[in-house]
Parts: C-alpha cells; sequence; structure tokens
C-alpha cells in the first residue's frame, strides 16, 4: 500500500475538519450581520441612535416635587432641577436651562388628584436673526395641553390648565416640548444648534 494512501483517511479527517470551521464561521458572519442590521435593542435606544427619529433619548430620572412649589431652572436650582430633567436640555445656567434638539421632557413625581393642574412656567426664547420667535407646543403624556410662540429676549410667564383626564391613568407626571423652529446649524452658531428656548421655572398647583 502507497505511504499516501496511509494519509488519506487523516487527510479527509482534516477536510471535514476544515470545511465545518468554515460552515461555523460563515453562520457566525451572517448572525453577526443580521445583528447589527437589526439589533436587539430597546426602543428609546433605537428612535435615537439607529432610526434617528428623535433628539431626546429617554433617561430613568423621576424628580422629587410638591404642589405649589416653585421650581428654579437657574444656576440656583440646579439640584431640584436636575431630578426632573429627562432628556433634551442642557445644564443649567445663570438665564435657565437651555433647550437642546427638537423635543425636551420632564418628568416628576406627584399625588394623587381628582382634578387638573394649573401649569405655569417662565421661558424664554433663544433667538439668532432671522430667527426671532420661537414656537412650542406643550403636551402632558402625548395629550396638548397648550401652544405659545415666544418673542424677546425677556422671560415670559406661561400659564395653563392641564385636564386631569391627561396624567389620570400615569404612575408619574410627564410633560413634554416639541420646537418647529430651532436655531439651525450655520459656521457663526454651532454652539447654539438646534436651540429653542429657555426654560426659566415651573410650577404645578392643583385646581
Amino acid at each position: 500500500m502507497p505511504w499516501s494512501d496511509t494519509l488519506d483517511p487523516y487527510g479527509r479527517t482534516i477536510s471535514l475538519g476544515g470545511y465545518s470551521l468554515a460552515a461555523v464561521l460563515a453562520v457566525s458572519e451572517i448572525v453577526i450581520l443580521a445583528l447589527a442590521l437589526h439589533p436587539n435593542v430597546n426602543a428609546d435606544y433605537r428612535a435615537y441612535y439607529i432610526d434617528r427619529t428623535t433628539t431626546c433619548l429617554n433617561r430613568d430620572a423621576i424628580g422629587s416635587y410638591s404642589l405649589g412649589q416653585t421650581v428654579s431652572f437657574r444656576s440656583d436650582g440646579a439640584k431640584l432641577a436636575a431630578g426632573m430633567i429627562v432628556c433634551g436640555w442642557s445644564g443649567p445656567v445663570a438665564d435657565g436651562t437651555h433647550s437642546l434638539g427638537e423635543t425636551s421632557r420632564l418628568r416628576l413625581q406627584i399625588p394623587p388628584l381628582r382634578n387638573g393642574l394649573k401649569a405655569t412656567l417662565q421661558m424664554a426664547a433663544v433667538i439668532r436673526p432671522p430667527q426671532i420667535t420661537q414656537r412650542v407646543m406643550i403636551s402632558v403624556h402625548g395629550v396638548s395641553v397648550h401652544k405659545v410662540t415666544l418673542s424677546g429676549k425677556e422671560p415670559t410667564t406661561v400659564s395653563f390648565v392641564i385636564p386631569h383626564a391627561a396624567f389620570s391613568n400615569a404612575r408619574t407626571f410627564e410633560m413634554a416640548f416639541d420646537y418647529l423652529d430651532g436655531i439651525p446649524p450655520s459656521q457663526a452658531a454651532s454652539n447654539i444648534y438646534k436651540r429653542s428656548i429657555k426654560l426659566v421655572s415651573f410650577r404645578l398647583d392643583a385646581v
């Protein structure tokens, strides 16, 4: 028997092993590609990083709040305001907390109520000509509760009633601000890109 014939079984074993390894690698690459194209992530992550359908990445935050309390969103109220901020805000500074992106959200804990709430907010528009006004749409748990157009650099006090039905079934209270006129990008305004308002203070009162 030729010497080469005695090696055939080993050669076939090595070949089969090589084919098996190649098959495993191929399947692994297919799985990795599938995960890359359709990653198994939560809805908030997908909307912000993959689908790009929001500029507001959800944060697991619930602020402590007592009805009738005015919370400053300037530097002096940073500690209390920080707990309420979910997404779409920069840090508090001397003139308020600046919005970032197309949407901002606040979330806080309130006691069970039988009636609605009155919201009183102080806000100012971020202005850069030719953009001299900012339209803001405010909603509570997806229910539209107020629309306002801000102009001028001085803060404006905005008050409106929130119907009980907007939050009666929710475990927490969540308010969203949607902006239609955020500052567009430019070489001169890169540091205020997509900014719309400055939130100066926030207050809720039982109706």
